[in-house]
């Protein structure tokens, strides 16, 4: 068994030494730590900026002041979107022409705006356009915030003893327990944790409903010039499920389209469950004991090493 004499401190003998206190330190074949302990997972950095600490936990579980919860269920709209396409046909009908595709993608952003046609479409090769319809979104995405509850429990980090105390890391100086799993004398204060492997734990996901109500309706605007100020035709009131044909008359090019929202009302989803909850486990490693000295020891040597 190792001799513990040279730490078999009396807190009378410390605190009457004042200014002339020896501060004891553990020997470098004790395998010895500064072990900071709290009750949040909010570790300390290690003195000098040491990496190779290691971190544990007792009796760690999920709050149970949140019933095991990540959060309330809420659903977002089903957007509506803008047509993203049209085509122009050379004959003045549209059924079995296939049309050249106009690419309105960029009327959506932002929502309105002319889109200026890099190449004119000439008056003889536009006869007739066909009008994408609006679309409405198919599911409604869960807007809910969640977040995994915090863990309770003991929290603990063991950091390299540096040689030295570290008045500013708040912690105990602890070594290994004897070959029996005692601890000796001035490292009474005995503690074990699991090493912290994870927090494995997850939220459920949310599922919304599929979408009710709601409207998108369109109005279509066709320019002769890129800047849409010379209006050629308005295709109004376009909804979902339509997708017409208009016969332009006159010899002109096309040359910028706007469209715009008539009613722009999204759909609305319910949640199909009301609640996410935590699955999962917390992952624990090896059990690992510490004999420290105690919290009143080390509060009298930070005392003198400050002064």
């Amino acid at each position: 068994m190792r001799s513990t004499s040279c730490f078999a401190f009396s807190m009378a003998a410390l605190l009457g030494c004042g200014e002339d206190l020896e501060i004891p330190s553990p020997r470098t074949d004790d395998n010895p730590v500064l072990l900071w302990i709290g009750d949040t997972p909010d570790f300390p950095i290690c003195p000098e900026g040491r990496l190779d600490y290691w971190d544990g936990w007792a009796n760690v579980r999920t709050d149970p002041q949140y019933q095991n919860e990540c959060g309330t269920c809420t659903c977002g709209p089903a957007a509506c979107a803008l047509p993203d396409s049209m085509l122009v046909h050379e004959a003045p009908f549209c059924a079995g022409q296939e049309g050249i595709k106009i690419d309105l993608a960029g009327a959506a952003d932002p929502p309105g705006h002319c889109v200026d046609l890099s190449s004119p479409i000439p008056g003889n090769a536009f006869a007739a356009v066909t009008l994408k319809p609006p679309t409405m979104a198919g599911e409604c995405k869960s807007s809910a915030q969640l977040a995994l509850p915090p863990l309770t429990g003991t929290f603990a980090r063991a950091c390299p003893w540096t040689g030295k105390y570290q008045s500013d890391f708040k912690g105990l100086v602890c070594i290994a327990p004897e070959d029996d799993s005692s601890c000796p004398l001035g490292f009474s204060a005995r503690f074990e944790f699991q090493k912290k492997v994870r927090d494995a734990r997850t939220c459920t996901p949310c599922a919304c409903s599929a979408p009710v109500g709601g409207s998108c309706v369109v109005d279509v605007l066709l320019f002769s010039d890129a800047g849409c100020s010379d209006m050629l035709y308005s295709g109004n009131l376009i909804g979902t499920r339509e997708e017409p044909c208009y016969a332009t008359h006159e010899d002109f090019p096309l040359a910028g389209v706007r469209v715009v929202f008539a009613q722009d009302e999204p759909g609305t989803c319910s949640p199909t469950t009301d609640v996410s909850v935590v699955e999962g486990t917390i992952e624990n490693g090896e059990t690992r004991t510490f004999c420290c000295s105690s919290a009143a020891l080390m509060e009298v040597i930070h005392a003198n090493a400050d002064n």
